[in-house]
């Protein structure tokens, strides 16, 4: 007993020399922070339009559905760029880094735009897809209509910043996010219920206060990153000089990122709109259930993030692959050690962050149930995350990753989930459980490409 007791001990006090902990944590806990506050940001604007009614949550939830839809483009975009940033970065190669960011950027933006034409002319339409309660529709419209023009901001501090938490600047985000959330949550409160001599504008006060801090946070991040002249302050003639053999590479290596976000966004979109047909108690249930989990899952996001950077940086630097597989053994451990502490913060939480919502006694129990069943699931996506986009996806291994991640999503979880719900008529959380049988099918799945080692590949090696 003893003798393991002291193993243990000289083995993690070899990993704190090593600096593994230090690489990580200095990645991953900016990140985590910097998802911590956006989820702080989506759950004060459920809370302070929740206290207008059930009708004004699920509008604000069916509202986000193109933020959500957007956010997604973005990420895949920026985590098929990202696995060229951190590889250029370790390299040392700050040109053709900034070559990537202009490409991905500048897609970025087209898809912000077409956002753009889609909520501020198509409204109706959009809203039409989740509910046919008129009220809801209404609130969502008018939401919609305001919170459009904050999407090309969106767009571009979202590239910006994964450069920055890819290279030489992970805490910047955060600072830009924090000044979001208190800027958001102050207009909030001063244009949702008309203080400060300001008229109360219900949940087209909450767009506003969302637009406003979305500009602010953008100018600080571009300010910030040019002042201090860090990798992600690239000129406009470098954004744009991207060679040929770099777009061919990134395009091959990119695009199954970015089609595992779309089709994995588009499998969520069509999750909800399967919860949407339960009724508008379980869309308010729905969007209360993930304001509470998303702020736990702030962690993982973090520990993936960090995954593919580190990874990324090693991979990028020649390292051997040995000790590329022995820091992924590292990062898996603490993943799932992650996972199984923040079931039983969840657990503790819950109850008594429910509490806070005006909303009914039945809407309150579906949203506590539908948690049970994400806290159940914790551990395993925890390694999910981490698998597909902190270690497949740092070596350029995206094709086995959009398999994984999107096979699952779309052969299991979309069509037992709507079987559950229209066939049977089952409750939220139950449909809920039935969908989550594909993080098992994941897990297995991934790990077993994870042993395989086939993700170990140096992508730019070649280039210049």
């Amino acid at each position: 007993m003893f003798a393991k007791k002291r193993r243990f001990v000289r083995l993690l006090l070899e990993e704190m020399e090593s600096g593994f902990y230090r690489r990580v944590f200095g990645i991953a806990i900016p990140i985590a922070i910097h998802n911590l506050m956006i989820s702080a940001i989506n759950m004060a604007d459920v809370f302070m339009v929740g206290q207008l009614g059930e009708e004004a949550i699920a509008a604000l939830g069916i509202s986000n559905q193109l933020m959500f839809l957007l956010i997604l483009f973005l990420f895949g975009m920026g985590s098929g760029g990202q696995i060229f940033v951190s590889q250029f970065y370790g390299k040392g190669d700050l040109l053709n880094l900034r070559r990537v960011m202009g490409v991905i950027l500048t897609l970025g933006i087209f898809v912000s735009l077409a956002a753009f034409v889609g909520a501020r002319f198509l409204p109706e339409f959009i809203v039409g897809l989740f509910s046919k309660d008129e009220k809801v529709v209404t609130l969502a419209c008018e939401y919609l209509t305001i919170v459009s023009w904050s999407y090309i901001f969106t767009a571009v501090s979202f590239i910006y910043q994964v450069v920055l938490r890819s290279t030489d600047s992970p805490r910047l985000p955060v600072y830009s996010c924090a000044m979001a959330l208190v800027i958001n949550i102050f207009f909030n409160w001063v244009l949702i219920f008309g203080h400060l001599g300001f008229p109360a504008m219900g949940i087209q006060g909450a767009a506003l206060a969302t637009l406003i801090a979305r500009v602010a946070e953008t100018a600080f991040t571009l300010a910030y990153a040019y002042v201090r002249k860090l990798a992600a302050a690239a000129k406009f003639d470098e954004l744009v000089s991207a060679k040929k053999d770099l777009l061919k590479q990134l395009f091959v290596t990119a695009s199954p990122v970015f089609f595992n976000e779309i089709t994995w966004a588009l499998g969520i979109l069509a999750l909800n709109w399967v919860y949407a047909k339960l009724g508008t108690e379980s869309i308010a249930a729905i969007n209360i259930s993930d304001s509470v989990t998303k702020l736990f899952f702030a962690a993982f996001i973090g520990i993936g993030n960090s995954g593919a950077v580190v990874l990324g940086h090693d991979i990028g630097a020649g390292i051997e692959s040995e000790k590329v597989w022995k820091t992924s053994k590292r990062l898996v451990k603490l993943a799932i050690s992650t996972g199984v502490f923040l079931s039983f913060l969840v657990f503790l939480f819950t109850d008594p962050i429910l509490s806070v919502y005006n909303i009914s006694e039945s809407v309150r129990d579906l949203a506590y149930k539908s948690t049970l069943v994400w806290i159940l699931f914790l551990p395993v996506v925890a390694f999910n995350n981490l698998n597909i986009v902190g270690i497949l996806r740092s070596g350029g291994d995206t094709k086995a990753a959009f398999l994984i991640d999107v096979g699952a999503l779309w052969l299991v979880s979309v069509p037992v989930s709507f079987v559950g719900a229209a066939l049977f008529q089952l409750p939220l959380y139950w449909v809920l459980l039935l969908g989550k049988i594909e993080e098992a099918i994941k897990f297995g799945w991934g790990f077993k490409r994870y042993i395989s080692k086939k993700w170990i590949k140096n992508l730019v090696k070649e280039l210049n």
